[in-house]
């Protein structure tokens, strides 16, 4: 078993089409993506910015109500000093996608059956990076992209909402986040603030302890 097997797929990862046109969007609006960007190894290409703001009004701060977990097109709050407006964002979400290269029988090893390559991710359709030796959960046809529930032991999905509490000191304070993946082994959760945390699950949820 090769204990390096993300870094060994990535490394593999074969040529895909790549989006061909972007729109240059406000440093304020790019951020603000990236913050709220649910999908590991992902990058977003911008494809369409059409602001609505009065006329004189500079943008200062942009703020977007939902996490990004693949390509769409979203409203996006403008602000500046005493004015405010809105925009539509389009964009692409792209990243390294795991699928089957050939048929999998449920229990089989995930590992020589696999490969990546980048993809554009839909929404509510991220594939997940198997942890090393892996075992299918259930049969796979070829070409199949590899989901949560299709590795044995898994139980959430990179983008999918979780209860988060996140407890400091004697002080609990329970809010509602997304699941994303942080590595093997570890568990973590993008905040509505587009804070990303790392805890551990209890009763149903992901406890946070802030020192």
């Amino acid at each position: 078993m090769n204990p390096h097997f993300p870094l060994a797929l990535l490394l593999a990862t074969a040529a895909a089409s790549h989006p061909t046109r972007a729109a240059n969007l406000p440093p304020e609006v790019s951020e603000v993506l990236s913050q709220a960007l649910a999908v590991p190894a992902a990058r977003i290409v911008p494809l369409g910015w059409a602001p609505h703001m009065p006329e004189g009004c500079v943008l200062r701060q942009a703020v977007l109500g939902s996490a990004v977990t693949g390509s769409g097109r979203l409203p996006v709050k403008l602000y500046g000093q005493g004015c405010m407006g809105w925009g539509w964002v389009h964009f692409e979400v792209w990243a390294p996608t795991a699928f089957t290269t050939r048929p999998v029988r449920a229990g089989e090893r995930l590992q020589p059956a696999l490969a990546v390559e980048d993809r554009e991710i839909r929404s509510g359709h991220v594939g997940i990076m198997p942890p090393p030796g892996a075992l299918a959960a259930r049969d796979l046809p070829r070409g199949s992209v590899l989901q949560a529930s299709d590795v044995a032991g898994a139980t959430t999905t990179s983008g999918e909402a979780v209860k988060v509490i996140v407890t400091t000191g004697s002080l609990a304070i329970e809010l509602q986040g997304r699941a994303i993946a942080c590595g093997v082994g570890r568990t973590c959760a993008l905040l509505p603030s587009g804070r990303h945390v790392e805890g551990h699950w209890e009763d149903g949820h992901l406890l946070v302890d802030v020192p």
